[in-house]
């Protein structure tokens, strides 16, 4: 590993989040290190769990070592591939506890330090946080470079932002610097994106003179939304063009439609179920932010809700959305199946009622001993 070129990644990344990532290391790499802590000005530890890449994945990379894509196209092959078999756990977001103003703390149990009960269990689903995410990624990146016989031009790491609980990954070359986020919080997930068309805005190019990556990124872009109700407005213009759909198969008439923002939420909802099959996680970013863009975050409310799982399984919540519109309160369950399950008219008393499984987001505090998860 070339400490040089992971420094200079350190610093880019530290002006990039205002704050010093660690660098984290595949315990399998362990034996470059003779220390955990600081080195060379940047903070160095071995992760606590192994970097593994499921079998299917592994195959893909495969296939992609016989094309003649570049070391950039197969990244972001790769980095699609896994975006399209996982979905984000915001379970996760349950257990995570804000100790000041602007750092938060995760337990290590939830994905950070894992065993392999926990392993046997997260292989029975697709949802995945981003301790597990970043490591399927980080991996996969460093088999491309394997078998194309240039490792040794390439580091990868990932890059911890203690402060938030959170990981991503990390690449530095002599070409360019980039990091790579699959599950950025502060936006509509990458895991959700690509799901549904919408442009990549986890991976960030810090430094790149010759733009060889940054082409090819932009390249995977192009013609996409970056703007999740501008998708959805194409998605609806397309369909209204189109001399073989009628009005009503665009916009359901079986709702009773109170405003145009409604029947908009409404015709978002049936595209993001019935044409994407989106999951819970991923309908409730995508609906946020255009609820936030076309009507405001002031009409809606985050709240969570408890998840029907087997006996004896620790209890798992999902986000859903109370909205405030035409004087009406109304809820987008993201756990229903059915699109006009999905938004409904709702009382917010109910969630006073004792056996509701609806919870306010602010007053829900889970006991790390006394509500356990077990990764089902």
């Amino acid at each position: 590993m070339n400490f040089t070129r992971i420094s200079k990644l350190s610093d880019l990344v530290t002006n990039d989040l205002k704050r010093k990532p660690t660098i984290i290391i595949d315990p399998a790499h362990s034996g470059y290190f003779r220390i955990s802590g600081i080195a060379n000005d940047i903070n160095v530890s071995i992760d606590k769990d192994g970097w593994v890449i499921p079998d299917k994945l592994e195959s893909f990379i495969t296939e992609l070592s016989h094309s003649d894509y570049s070391i950039e196209e197969r990244i972001l092959k790769v980095y699609q591939k896994i975006c399209e078999e996982y979905t984000y756990d915001d379970n996760v977001l349950s257990y995570i506890k804000k100790l000041d103003d602007d750092t938060f703390f995760l337990p290590d149990f939830y994905g950070r330090d894992t065993n392999s009960e926990w392993k046997e269990k997260r292989n029975l689903h697709n949802r995945r946080n981003c301790f597990e995410i970043s490591r399927i990624l980080a991996k996969s990146i460093c088999e491309i470079f394997n078998q194309a016989n240039c490792s040794t031009n390439y580091d990868v790491c990932i890059l911890w932002d203690e402060a938030v609980t959170h990981y991503l990954v990390g690449l530095a070359c002599n070409n360019y610097y980039i990091s790579l986020d699959l599950d950025d919080f502060t936006q509509i997930k990458d895991l959700t994106r690509l799901k549904t068309g919408l442009t990549a805005e986890g991976i960030k190019v810090l430094e790149d003179p010759s733009k060889k990556f940054g082409k090819v990124l932009a390249e995977f872009n192009k013609g996409k939304s970056k703007i999740a109700k501008d998708h959805i407005e194409e998605t609806e213009r397309v369909k209204k063009g189109s001399k073989a759909v009628e009005k009503s198969d665009v916009l359901s008439e079986s709702y009773d439609v109170v405003s145009e923002d409604i029947r908009f939420l409404q015709y978002a909802i049936e595209v993001l179920k019935e044409e994407y099959n989106l999951d819970s996680a991923g309908m409730f970013e995508y609906l946020k932010e255009i609820i936030d863009t076309k009507i405001g975050a002031k009409s809606r409310q985050k709240v969570w809700k408890e998840i029907e799982n087997n006996p004896g399984v620790g209890t798992r919540y999902t986000r859903c959305l109370l909205i405030t519109m035409d004087n009406a309160s109304y809820i987008i369950d993201v756990t229903k199946d059915n699109p006009s399950e999905i938004f409904r008219l709702f009382n917010p008393d109910e969630m006073e009622r004792q056996d509701s499984k609806i919870k306010s987001f602010k007053t829900l505090a889970r006991d790390w001993e006394e509500d356990p998860y077990d990764g089902r």
